[in-house]
């Protein structure tokens, strides 16, 4: 009896911090990117990609090759994945989608415009294959995107 009240006693903790994990963390050899655990809705494996798919239909993907970890946490870390507003940014599959109008700023981790787009609608889309490694930033009117490429 003294075991089995034991054993329900190191168990039960666990299952009470299970609850406290918020965010689905994914991490690569050059990026890390969180995503709200509410709103995951599936995981999947699309050819040499990781695929993560959320409750508004936004896809987050890494590719296998760099992919090292997935983990559950309760904070989140690097770039977390938040409900787009109607006139935004957000990357999709290396390039930058602009919800909205106006000149799209991109700038490197030195400060310097590297390139600016004129976008206007929606689902304007700009592709930054062309660009080197790094830590960028783009800026649409008065929205912010954090760009590892």
């Amino acid at each position: 009896m003294k075991r089995l009240l034991t054993i329900i006693l190191l168990v039960i903790p666990a299952f009470a911090v299970a609850d406290t994990y918020n965010y689905l963390t994914l991490t690569s050899t050059s990026a890390e990117q969180s995503i709200a655990l509410k709103t995951v809705r599936k995981i999947t494996f699309e050819g040499a990609d990781i695929v993560v798919t959320t409750a508004d239909g936004t896809t987050t993907s890494m590719p296998l090759a760099s992919f090292s970890q997935f983990a559950f946490t309760s904070t989140a870390t690097g770039i977390q994945s938040v409900a787009r507003p109607a006139a935004d940014l957000c990357i999709e599959a290396g390039r930058i989608v602009a919800d909205g109008q106006g000149l799209l700023l991109i700038y490197n981790a030195n400060g310097q415009v590297v390139r600016q787009q004129y976008v206007s609608g929606n689902r304007s889309e700009v592709q930054l294959y062309d660009l080197p490694r790094g830590l960028y930033i783009a800026r649409l009117g008065n929205r912010t995107l954090k760009v590892i490429r």
